[in-house]
């Protein structure tokens, strides 16, 4: 005799099946995630978030690993050295030095273990590390396009000056923005100043406060990260009305969305951090799973402004923006 499936009872054998395939799977890889970003630092909430979803969707062992002081290079080189004595079945890495994970990277290649590049990339990509691809932004054209939407309709011909609060000198992400923004700066004719602001956003109010006050003819602030909050909190102490200084920066951690919300930012380029978390692991799933090559993926530059930011707000107390 012959049954009829409702959709109901279809929908609950798809279930079942995704559940007990998930089981089956949980075993069969075991992937890990080593970043050079802090304990403390909220952006990778998402990152995180993207990649705990994919490996349950396909069945994998998943962790990350975080330095506890944001930028700690040696701990993360080392974390990455565990790491191969614990032999995973892949590795995903942020490579922030041009030079310093090289070795470690090959030995992994090596003996097998696939490395995939996400969040920060070495300068020359494949061409500089044999990490196998990079899933994230394009960060010297992110910082080239953030330039040129937050100057946009400032009167041609005229001569500007601004302010880069560059949080982490010398590192792959922020030179790379940072040189995207001089290239648009120096194209269109501005002057600029860089100032070391550090990832303390205590710290980086104070020292672009100082900056402002002694530079009154600056016209506005450009963070190669997220120190574009403590630029808003500086202008607002000093007295500036929102839309005085043009202020713009990258990701969207709450004080930035914040201050989209207030007016004093303009506008913030999210890098997609989600997607560096749910790529890296599908693609290494991929690759072990149906011998797949690696392939790069740019997660992109969408611009946040007081257009969309009511929206973005919501998703990102999902953890996906």
């Amino acid at each position: 005799m012959k049954r009829k499936i409702t959709l109901m009872g279809l929908a609950a054998i798809l279930m079942l099946g995704i559940m007990f395939g998930g089981l089956a799977l949980a075993a069969e890889y075991r992937f890990t995630f080593l970043t050079h970003a802090g304990e403390e630092n909220s952006f990778w909430a998402s990152v995180y978030r993207g990649a705990q979803d994919a490996a349950k969707q396909v069945g994998v062992d998943f962790v990350m690993i975080r330095v506890k002081e944001e930028g700690d290079l040696a701990a993360q080189l080392t974390n990455f050295k565990t790491t191969l004595a614990q032999k995973p079945d892949g590795i995903i890495t942020t490579i922030p030095d041009p030079v310093m994970f090289d070795e470690v990277i090959k030995e992994a290649i090596d003996m097998g273990i696939p490395v995939i590049c996400s969040n920060v990339d070495d300068p020359e990509g494949a061409k500089g590390n044999a990490r196998l691809s990079y899933i994230g932004q394009d960060l010297e054209q992110a910082g080239y396009l953030l330039a040129k939407e937050l100057t946009k309709n400032l009167p041609q011909g005229e001569k500007y000056h601004f302010l880069i609060s560059v949080g982490g000198p010398g590192l792959v992400w922020a030179e790379q923005r940072a040189k995207g923004i001089t290239t648009y700066l120096d194209e269109v004719g501005y002057t600029y100043e860089r100032l070391d602001t550090t990832m303390k956003m205590d710290v980086a109010q104070s020292r672009i406060q100082a900056y402002l006050q002694s530079h009154p003819e600056t016209k506005g602030v450009i963070a190669v990260e997220y120190n574009h909050a403590s630029a808003a909190k500086a202008a607002k102490n000093l007295g500036y009305k929102p839309g005085d200084l043009l202020i713009g920066g990258f990701d969207l951690i709450p004080e930035v969305l914040a201050e989209i919300k207030s007016g004093y930012i303009n506008l913030t380029i999210d890098q997609q951090p989600y997607l560096q978390g749910y790529l890296p692991v599908i693609q290494l799933y991929l690759m072990k799973k149906y011998d797949l090559s690696a392939w790069d993926v740019n997660t992109g530059n969408a611009v946040v402004d007081a257009s969309n930011v009511d929206r973005v707000i919501e998703l990102s107390q999902e953890r996906v923006r």
